[in-house]
């Protein structure tokens, strides 16, 4: 019966995700040009709605973060009664993460973008940092799963 309840909240919480971004990327796609007074490059193209397709991205993100450190925890704590060793190993990956997190935050560049028609506050160094550890962590991760697609299957076959 749990079971069953389970699947039935996640699929419609799957189909309600999708619906929505079907409908936000329709909006975005489909929904026409930005007004000119609107625009913040007069001579480049700008769809009506690319703020609301950022917000939904947004929510999207922070949604996978929350739910993410929420599964995180309480996997580690349930490990943590159970079998404290494996619950070490999940702490270390967390901590593999973090480092990972410092270590892109500090090689990001943080000299300003020069951006015609901008003058928001998110062209500052620690921004711009920021923004470079999510693409290299983003980078280093697509890289691991890609190594582990790659090398997963030829371990199982050693054993």
């Amino acid at each position: 019966m749990a079971v069953t309840k389970i699947h039935r909240t996640s699929r419609t919480t799957l189909i309600i995700g999708v619906v929505i971004s079907i409908i936000v990327l329709g909006l975005f796609f489909l929904g026409g040009e930005a007004p000119a007074s609107q625009k913040i490059a007069a001579d480049m193209a700008q769809p009506k709605f690319t703020d609301l397709l950022l917000y939904w991205c947004y929510v999207l993100l922070a949604i996978t973060i929350v739910v993410l450190v929420a599964f995180a925890i309480f996997d580690f704590a349930k490990k943590l009664k159970e079998a404290p060793k494996k619950a070490l190993g999940g702490f270390v990956v967390l901590v593999a993460l973090a480092a990972l997190l410092f270590v892109t935050y500090t090689i990001g560049d943080s000299s300003l973008m020069n951006i015609p028609g901008y003058d928001g506050p998110d062209n500052v160094p620690g921004r711009l940092k920021m923004t470079d550890m999510w693409l290299y962590s983003s980078y280093f991760m697509l890289i691991l799963t890609v190594l582990a697609i790659f090398f997963t299957p030829l371990l199982k076959r050693k054993k």
